[in-house]
């Protein structure tokens, strides 16, 4: 990805303060960190300034090596110090470049959340108008950041030093925030002890105080750029905290005009999924009673045929038009009962769309349908009973589906293996899912 003049390379992985880390000097770096960034190395420090304190001033030996001021301490102390100086450079460059890597791969981030919220959008734009005939069913602008993010780099730290004396103090923390500079003040002062020690230079013997005068005046500087480095840090954090801030408030935005426009669709929706039900449900109902007759009309030539004597209506089918309205009502409720049904044994109603995609249902798929549509029609019957307990003193209870009779269950099971015939007059057919264990 380019932005501005950069190619930033993209990452599936949080950015860490250790990729920056790298090479040997920067490990140095980092372990020294980790080793004096510690309150027990604090500790440590406070119980040996305070031992050798205590000693200088009782312990003969060590009074008269290093005798209050404590010049030798003071000079260790002030060597400790500038070494400590140039590592707090070396973190905070390190800290400055990890963190503008964050930024770059959180401007990545929210470029790519805009782009599918904007998908997303023109999505449910799209149906909008296949809802509404054309027309938006929300018509608000997108928020404005989302735009001028596009435009707008991330912010960095570089970018923060404006003025003359932060572009120098940059400077001076890329040069002497690097462990090469520790290496050359500690160098350095090692060099200038021994040269001291061997009588080459005579300049400033022990204890070496100009060195010391030095080495104060260098903490001196590394302290104010350190302080003119954490300002601008702290002027790129802010930047970057306003636009994470505009930038989580617009997709925010964003998700609240989605949930508007599937609010408006699900309206659309409910009327359509109405009305298509009601008139599946009137196809499947007006099916299932065709072939409730059928199975009945079976049923009552074969009475005829066995017992030698035919009802007056036994070659007659009843259509749907001169059923009671209770009767079409019950009719209606099996018929929305056939796709929990159908998943009761993996399968699935859609819309007829390929004549051989039929399913043929084996013996125990029958079964298993017909008990499932027997037991609830048990649970209808025990039901409405009760709720009219005070008109019908009838306390018979139809059998449970084991104790029914094989004869009983004939009807049943033929009217559930013409399932797929029923759900075809309908215009619709079934289709096998996933395989179900009951």
């Amino acid at each position: 990805m380019t932005i501005g003049n950069r190619v930033i390379e993209l990452r599936k992985s949080p950015v860490a303060l250790a990729d920056e880390q790298v090479g040997v000097n920067d490990a140095v770096a980092a372990a020294v960190t980790r080793g004096v960034g510690s309150m027990p190395a604090l500790y440590a420090i406070l119980v040996i300034f305070g031992v050798y304190v205590t000693l200088a001033n009782w312990w003969g030996p060590l009074h008269r090596l290093d005798p209050y001021p404590f010049p030798f301490l003071l000079f260790l102390n002030n060597v400790a110090q500038l070494v400590l100086c140039l590592i707090i450079l070396v973190g905070q460059r390190v800290l400055s470049a990890a963190a503008d890597r964050r930024a770059v791969q959180t401007y990545e981030n929210t470029e790519a959340i805009f782009r599918q919220v904007a998908d997303l959008q023109a999505h449910l734009d799209r149906q909008d108008r296949v809802l509404s005939r054309g027309l938006s069913l929300l018509e608000t602008s997108p928020h404005p950041w989302i735009e001028q993010h596009h435009v707008q780099d991330p912010p960095l730290a570089a970018d923060q030093a404006v003025t003359r004396n932060d572009r120098i103090a940059a400077w001076l923390t890329t040069r002497l925030g690097s462990v090469w500079a520790f290496y050359l003040a500690a160098g350095t002062q090692v060099v200038w002890i021994l040269l001291a020690e061997a009588g080459v230079q005579r300049f400033d013997p022990y204890p070496f105080l100009f060195m010391s005068f030095l080495s104060t005046l260098a903490q001196l500087v590394f302290m104010i750029v350190i302080m003119v480095g954490q300002d601008v840090l702290g002027r790129t954090g802010d930047r970057r905290s306003e636009q994470t801030f505009l930038d989580a408030q617009a997709v925010l935005h964003e998700c609240r005009r989605m949930k508007v426009r599937l609010n408006a669709q699900d309206r659309v929706l409910d009327s359509l999924t109405g009305y298509v039900t009601a008139q599946v449900t009137e196809q499947l109902a007006r099916a299932v009673h065709e072939t409730n007759e059928r199975v009945a009309h079976q049923a009552r030539v074969h009475a005829a045929m066995t017992g030698g004597a035919a009802p007056p209506d036994a070659d007659v089918l009843r259509p749907w038009e001169e059923l009671p309205h209770e009767s079409r009502e019950t009719i209606r409720v099996q018929a929305r009962r056939i796709g929990e049904n159908l998943a009761g044994i993996g399968c699935f109603m859609v819309p007829a769309v390929a004549l051989g995609l039929d399913v043929d249902f084996d013996d125990d798929e029958v079964r298993l349908l017909a008990r499932l549509e027997y037991n609830r029609w048990m649970d209808d019957r025990i039901a409405a009973r009760l709720a009219d307990a005070h008109e019908h003193h009838d306390d018979a209870v139809p059998l449970p589906w084991d104790e029914l009779p094989e004869a009983a269950r004939v009807r049943h099971l033929q009217a559930a293996r013409r399932i797929p015939i029923v759900v075809s007059r309908a215009s619709f057919q079934v289709l096998r899912g996933r395989a179900v264990t009951t």
